[in-house]
Formats: C-alpha cells, structure tokens, sequence
C-alpha cells in the first residue's frame, strides 16, 4: 500500500474510533443499537466495528474492513450483517463516505407515527426536503431492504426507517455524526411541539438562509471540534485512538 494511502486509511480509521466515542456523547447508540460505518473516497470496501460492541467502547484496533456486501478482508473478524444496506448506499452514491444508523426514542417516535421533519426552526429548516420515510424495514436475515432504501434516499441526507430508527449519510465521519446529533435533538424538539399545539413553519427564504451554514463543512467542523475537546475533558475518548 502506498504511504498516502496508508495515511489515509489511518485517518479515517482515527476519525471514525472517535466518531463512535461522538455518538456515546451524544447519548446515540448505546448499547448494541447502532452502526457507524466509513470509507475512503472511491473504494470498494469501507469500515466498521465488531459486533457485540456498544460505541463508547471502540477503539482503532477494534475496527475492520470489509467489502460492499460485508465479508471481513481479514479473517476472524465479526462483521454485522444488518449492515448489508449500507454497502447498497455506498455503490449508488460516491459522495457518500459515511452512514450512521440508531434507534433513538425520538427517532422510533417520529417513525411510529410516520411523521418527517418539519421546518419550524434553523435548525429544523436545515432538513427540508432531506430525508425520506421508508415505509417498513425488515432485518436483512429475513429480506435486505437496501434496494429500497436506495430509492427512497435518492439524493437526499437521511431516512426515517418506520419501526427502525434513522439512517445519516455524510460526505465525512464528523459531518455524518454532527448531522445525526442535531437531527436527534431536532426531531426530540418536534414532538414535543406536535404535543403542544400547532406547528408553525418557516417561509422557504429563511430555510435556503439556514442551509447555508448548518449543511455546511464551517459548521461540521466546529461543532465536531468542541465534541473532541469536551469528550477530552471527560475521559469519554480515553483509549479510543489505540
């Protein structure tokens, strides 16, 4: 393997053993109820974690690669086979490098009701025509969904799997799992208001307005960058980079 590519493998190996530890400060994914998966630009294979694990317990070593329809490249290694769909979604869009997958009571709340996001705030705005509802989600030992899934994300940024969660896709690991945070918190903060009363929405001129920073690699960057320093304070990111 060539020394550039040797160091980029070893980043996003980096980037996604923390990535995991970001979803544990998050509250997403704890327990066994979660995938986080990622490649470099362009390749065949990509990157996850064991089976058996929760994500504040991941480290680099802990990682493997695999191929699009999840066989291990090293033997021994303990793929999960739920994320089968994830290697549908890599093949059908190269600009996505990364997909976060979790089952969040919000996100199961939203799906159980088969309600999308709707644009009440920036943050909100910031998901406007992004994310699809996939209609039923069956586990991919009895029927692999990702053809549909497929279709149903088409060009957009996530999915609301009824009965199953959400899937995030990103462009990088920090944009995949900032995005996933704040779509958690956005949908969290949308069922409470559903509660209260009447939603009322932006106009589309805010929305595009909001687009702007919190889609972009600005935001991305900060908000991932404080995950880092606060998860450093808090012993949450110990070990994660052996």
């Amino acid at each position: 393997m060539p020394d550039n590519q040797r160091d980029a493998t070893q980043e996003l190996k980096n980037e996604l053993a923390l990535g995991y530890r970001a979803m544990a400060f998050n509250g997403l994914g704890l327990g066994l109820l979660a995938h986080l998966t990622a490649r470099l630009p362009g390749s065949d294979t990509y990157w996850t974690y064991q089976i058996g694990q929760s994500v504040e317990e991941v480290t680099v070593s802990d990682l493997a690669e695999c191929t699009m329809d999840t066989k291990p490249l090293i033997e021994g290694k303990r793929i999960n086979p739920s994320i089968l769909c994830h290697g549908d979604v890599y093949k059908a869009r190269p600009d996505v490098t990364c997909i976060l997958h979790h089952h969040s009571k919000a996100s199961i709340a939203m799906g159980a009701i088969g309600a999308n996001v709707q644009p009440y705030d920036r943050n909100s705005g910031r998901w406007h025509d992004e994310i699809a509802i996939v209609e039923d989600f069956d586990a991919p030992e009895i029927h692999n969904q990702g053809g549909s899934m497929v279709d149903a994300l088409g060009s957009g940024k996530a999915l609301i799997l009824k009965h199953h969660g959400v899937l995030v896709t990103g462009r990088s690991v920090r944009d995949a799992v900032v995005a996933a945070a704040e779509l958690d918190r956005v949908m969290e903060v949308q069922l409470m208001a559903m509660a209260a009363g009447k939603i009322d929405l932006m106009p589309q001129e805010e929305i595009d307005d909001c687009k702007k920073f919190l889609a972009s690699d600005m935001f991305a960057d900060g908000t991932w960058n404080w995950y880092l320093r606060s998860m450093e304070r808090s012993g949450l990111s110990d070990g994660a980079l052996t």
